[in-house]
């Protein structure tokens, strides 16, 4: 792994925190104070609310208010991308299966984390970089249904499908029939890539603003965030984007396992019943495109 400062200056990941807690300060990474505009507490660190930003629209948006600055005013470097502050891409594990994070504690890690790998030698291989995919028991569309507001995601398919027909056969194949999903809206890419993706997801995202309702609900209100996670992997498949699927660490204040080995066990059992209900739910026949 190359650990080569100037290679690190070529790429700008925002880390999106919104309250007072760790993230890395080496290059590369630039914790993001996101929701600034609305919140009570200064951080101390740059905030999405300078130059064009949504910084307001945190609550609905939630880490796209920060995708929208690192968008519209952040660095041009080569490579472009988004962690959390306690979710990092993690390239020194490789999990077995049916499991995607990595839980670790800030005493296991220590504090100088950084493990960005020669991203020149990753992107001579890939096109993108994302989470490894989270297995769903059920496709896309009845997952966002039965989880969220329906009636929302019918407005998101009916502005895709005006907006945006020639993406309608990668939308139904990823949300109807798919259960493997990349999650947490975080990414590596190009910069030019990353313009393209933005241009695409706020035009959709600010269309669907327009005609729905906001739950009054604070977890249904982050419908916007929620919405992206899946529009992601529909952008992915539509362009035949090559990705390279990489764990996430996860830092918590305490691990829940007794056992990585148990936790991986169980994680794949849980996988391949995920998988039988999904191949048993999923529609039989292809769906015409809507008009």
């Amino acid at each position: 792994m190359k650990n080569n400062e100037n290679q690190h200056n070529d790429v700008s990941i925002i880390v999106c925190c919104h309250k007072q807690d760790y993230y890395p300060k080496g290059p590369g990474f630039i914790p993001l104070h996101v929701g600034k505009a609305i919140a009570k507490e200064d951080l101390g660190i740059q905030g999405d609310n300078t130059g064009d930003s949504i910084s307001e629209k945190n609550r609905n948006f939630c880490e796209l208010t920060g995708h929208y600055w690192l968008w519209k005013n952040g660095p041009k470097t080569k490579y472009v991308g988004i962690n959390h502050y306690r979710r990092y891409f993690d390239f020194n594990h490789k999990l077995p299966y049916g499991t995607n994070l990595y839980d670790t504690t800030l005493q296991e890690i220590g504090k100088n984390f950084s493990n960005l790998p020669d991203l020149d030698a990753v992107f001579s291989k890939y096109d993108i970089i994302i989470a490894k995919p989270n297995i769903h028991p059920l496709c896309g569309a009845l997952n966002y249904k039965l989880l969220r507001i329906s009636n929302d995601y019918d407005i998101l398919e009916k502005v895709i499908a005006e907006k945006y027909p020639e993406y309608w056969t990668s939308y139904y194949k990823v949300m109807y029939l798919n259960n493997k999903f990349s999650s947490y809206n975080m990414f590596i890419m190009r910069h030019d890539l990353f313009d393209d993706y933005s241009k695409w997801l706020f035009d959709i995202l600010f269309e669907v603003e327009k005609r729905i309702s906001i739950s009054e609900y604070p977890d249904q209100a982050r419908v916007f965030g929620y919405m992206s996670e899946y529009l992601l992997n529909v952008f992915i498949h539509y362009h035949n984007l090559k990705a390279k699927k990489v764990p996430v660490l996860m830092i918590r204040d305490q691990l829940y396992y007794n056992s990585r080995t148990l936790e991986y066990i169980k994680n794949f059992f849980i996988a391949i019943r995920y998988n039988l209900s999904h191949l048993l739910l999923r529609p039989f026949k292809r769906e015409k495109a809507r008009t």
